[in-house]
């Protein structure tokens, strides 16, 4: 899906091979099923901030997740929850956090 929408695609299946690709490449946003073959996605989130990384991060459950689970993925940095059904709005979402932003430069001086 995101190929077709012209973007450059990366698919792991397992904690461990995040682990070993986070180390090598750096990637501009990363969307993260929530049950991997060996973690959940706070383990896999846990392990970003332990060794200071701060990628753009969308998640994808299965059963959209409950109101504290949400606000725990919120408080770890991830940018949006999203069901793995969801395909034409996930599109949209990762096209809205890739969109560039106007620079706003502020002069305090002429405060």
């Amino acid at each position: 899906m995101f190929e077709d929408e012209g973007y450059a695609t990366t698919t792991v299946a397992s904690h461990e091979e995040i682990v070993t690709l986070m180390s090598h490449v750096d990637f501009d946003l990363i969307v993260l099923d929530d049950h991997l073959s060996d973690a959940d996605s706070i383990r896999v989130l846990t392990d970003f901030q332990r060794v200071g990384l701060r990628p753009v991060v969308i998640v994808t459950f299965n059963r959209y997740p409950a109101q504290d689970q949400r606000a725990r993925l919120r408080d770890m940095g991830v940018s949006a929850v999203i069901r793995k059904t969801a395909h034409p709005e996930m599109v949209d979402i990762v096209r809205h956090l890739r969109a560039p932003r106007p620079h706003v430069c502020r002069d305090d001086s002429m405060t």
